[in-house]
């Protein structure tokens, strides 16, 4: 009788391990789908900010011309 709840408890146990396990795991995935757009995003960003920062210089150029 004490085995056989001893081992119903541990079987409970580790159906409860088993699917917190599995959530981490899927949580991990979903991380790293949402890192690799967080990247895509960064490098995106990176992008445009070169740009704005080329297109300030030109006109700042243009400005610092026009007042001379």
């Amino acid at each position: 009788m004490w085995q056989t709840l001893t081992g119903g408890v541990i079987a409970l146990l580790l159906s409860v391990i088993a699917y917190f396990l599995k959530l981490l795991i899927q949580d991990f995935k979903l991380m790293g789908t949402e890192l690799a757009r967080l990247k895509e995003s960064v490098v995106r960003l990176e992008a445009e900010q070169a740009l704005i920062k080329s297109l300030l210089e030109k006109y700042r150029i243009q400005l610092k011309n026009m007042r001379f």
